[in-house]
């Protein structure tokens, strides 16, 4: 395998072009309108839901946390006794410019 950016790159480009699979270089049907073979597409299917669930999984541990301790779940500030808003105020004026736009 190449390990050459340059080499990679022009490995897929011409795998792309002969119509074989641009990762494995598995020949494809005519008919098939994706660039990756099903093998690979299930690859980057099945890896990207693991690193999503990863992902999601440590923001919610971290915003039950944050929760917790009586911070701002986004930016982690310490939010006062008496303030009854789950997330401070800079964070909600953010919030409100971008859904608003004022």
């Amino acid at each position: 395998m190449a390990t050459e950016k340059k080499d990679r790159r022009s490995i897929y480009l011409q795998r792309k072009k002969d119509g074989l699979c641009p990762r494995c270089g598995a020949k494809k049907r005519k008919s098939y309108k994706f660039s990756y073979c099903e093998d690979c597409r299930l690859f980057f299917r099945n890896y990207n839901r693991e690193v999503s669930e990863n992902i999601n999984k440590v923001r919610k541990d971290r915003y039950d946390e944050r929760k917790e301790n009586r911070q701002c779940p986004r930016c982690g500030k310490s939010l006062g006794k008496k303030y009854k808003k789950i997330i401070c105020a800079s964070c909600l004026e953010k919030q409100y410019q971008y859904n608003y736009g004022k």
